[in-house]
């Protein structure tokens, strides 16, 4: 029987986050682009007999049939024919409920740690089975750190990585998704942006369009938002639909210092790069 296998699962953060228009089929039409970054959650994932997950650090999360592991390796398991054989260990750091896609990354890293290790699936089937979980999981299936996404989020097109370092706060804040879109002020049908893809976004000018909704439910977070750019972030931008938010920094060094500040706060502030 083959070893097991670990495998980071990373974080992403969203550059820009522009909802487009409510489709027929009740979705909505984005325009974002997906940047992963060097916050992670660990896996090992260990042949046995049957399907087990064990969950284990301070963030809660499900641990049976509701984690997105559990549902990632059944799906992957039923699509290659086989019984269920792994034991997953799944290491949360990764905030829940932040916009930072830990369960979608997790979801992924489980469809290819399985593929490792046994070795059935095409890249097209396991991008087949990554939509199935969510609109996120596709992305981190595929090998790109860098990617804009169109449609629900699942079609991906290659996008330059600049270089940058991100301080990511993470307040204990949980937003629903779904209380976000409900929330979204959606009132005409937008066009896609126009950014240049040879230049740093930031630079473009940074857009959320969750944010005016979410800041108004959570004054904190445009707080917060207001305080990066304070600490000489370039930019700062609210994830996802939250609740965490970034700044970016040309300069490690100077993320450091801001993040040093927010900590002393007693808020948790990670300091990233690209991945």
């Amino acid at each position: 029987m083959a070893e097991g296998i670990a495998v980071a699962a990373p974080a992403k953060i969203n550059l820009i986050l522009r909802v487009l228009y409510r489709r027929p089929d009740g979705y909505h039409e984005l325009y974002t682009v997906f940047q992963k970054v060097t916050l992670f959650d660990r896996l090992e994932l260990i042949p046995c007999g049957g399907l087990q997950l064990e969950v284990c650090g301070e963030i809660e999360v499900p641990r049976g049939e509701e984690n997105l592991c559990y549902r990632a390796a059944r799906l992957y398991f039923d699509r290659c024919g086989l019984d269920p054989g792994v034991k997953i260990r799944l290491e949360k750091n990764i905030p829940v409920g932040a916009g930072l896609g830990g369960g979608s990354s997790d979801a992924a890293a489980v469809l290819r740690g399985l593929n490792q290790l046994f070795g059935s699936l095409t890249e097209e089937d396991l991008f087949d089975l990554a939509r199935r979980l969510g609109a996120d999981v596709p992305f981190f299936v595929s090998p790109l750190s860098t990617a804009l996404a169109r449609g629900i989020g699942e079609v991906l097109s290659p996008w330059p990585t600049h270089p940058a370092w991100y301080v990511i706060l993470c307040p204990e804040i949980e937003i629903s998704t779904p209380w976000a879109y409900e929330n979204l002020r959606l009132t005409t049908r937008r066009e896609p942006p126009n950014y240049e893809p040879d230049q740093p976004l930031w630079k473009q000018g940074l857009v959320n369009d969750f944010e005016p909704a979410i800041f108004a439910r959570y004054p904190l977070l445009e707080e917060l938002k207001g305080e990066l750019l304070k600490k000489g972030a370039c930019a700062a931008l609210l994830t996802g639909s939250g609740a965490a938010l970034f700044g970016v920094f040309e300069e490690e060094a100077r993320a450091e210092k801001a993040a040093l500040f927010f900590r002393k706060k007693d808020l948790r502030a990670e300091v990233v790069t690209n991945y």
